[in-house]
């Protein structure tokens, strides 16, 4: 397939990412990240974050800065989160699947309603669909390998070329490749959160969970979008008092972790952006 660099990376969806990064306490260094990234989508009327659960890692969630936009700016602040989403008591064919992975970031009841500028992804019948195998994808997402997260450091957008391989012994994973001739980067760390957009359909498919670069050979194994918007869902149709639901599809419960987390984060120093790209040998 012949790809259109300069379409792709004005489209859409790209405007949707965001660097999984924490403010941290030591002035020497202000933010730290194990790397990832998170999509901002609107479902419903109203704004969620969509990520791994991974990505977090031993962060505490209070301190995720989810900004504005893409391109970060100093002195800029970050959407309040209200609750972090994940399934839990997995059961019958989830047990040992990657939905616990899943992660949706509700954001508080007062946040501006032009805080995100339009940048989400619209959640609709008509913007997601679900994949086949060899039907044409990209993932754009965070490349740690190129980004710095000190005062004055670089982001870098990644953006993957993939082909669906089909389905996986996962439930909820589907399986994409792409072998490429030349790469600015040796791995793709930070993936863990990309969208998946199928360019065959022309819809948001999924989101990365897991991936590896080996000799040119990039595999991915993304979350079906027909979980994702099961999750957001789940998150925004609960009762108030509801912290367990039943997942029927899943049978899995939801978990609404972190009420009343930390009101506006402090504000980022500065950084840079970035584009990288792989070269495509062959999808």
């Amino acid at each position: 397939m012949n790809w259109d660099w300069e379409r792709l990376q004005r489209h859409h969806l790209a405007s949707s990412v965001r660097a999984v990064f924490f403010q941290t306490d030591h002035s020497e260094y202000p933010h730290a990240t194990h790397g990832g990234t998170l999509f901002i989508v609107k479902y419903r009327g109203r704004p969620h974050g969509v990520t791994c659960k991974h990505v977090i890692g031993d962060f505490d969630p209070n301190m995720l800065h989810v900004s504005a936009r893409t391109e970060l700016t100093p002195g800029s602040t970050s959407a309040r989160l209200q609750n972090l989403g994940l399934a839990t008591n997995l059961g019958g064919a989830a047990v040992g699947s990657d939905l616990g992975d899943l992660c949706v970031i509700e954001f508080a009841d007062d946040l501006p309603p032009d805080f995100f500028g339009g940048t989400e992804y619209p959640i609709e019948e008509k913007t997601v669909g679900r994949s086949e195998a060899e039907h044409d994808l990209f993932a754009i997402g965070i490349s740690k390998e190129k980004s710095l997260l000190l005062p004055g450091g670089t982001f870098a957008l990644c953006l993957l070329p993939l082909r669906d391989r089909g389905a996986t012994n996962d439930p909820i994973l589907r399986r994409a490749s792409a072998r490429y001739g030349q790469t600015e980067y040796e791995t793709i760390t930070g993936m863990s959160g990309a969208p998946v957009f199928n360019l065959t359909k022309q819809v948001l498919c999924g989101m990365v969970m897991r991936g590896s670069l080996r000799d040119g050979l990039c595999e991915v194994r993304y979350a079906d979008i027909h979980n994702i918007v099961h999750m957001l869902h789940m998150t925004q149709a609960r009762s108030p008092q509801m912290t367990d639901t039943r997942l029927p599809l899943t049978e899995a419960g939801m978990k609404l972790c972190g009420a009343g987390l930390a009101a506006w984060m402090k504000p980022i120093r500065s950084c840079s952006w970035l584009w990288h790209r792989a070269l495509v040998r062959g999808v």
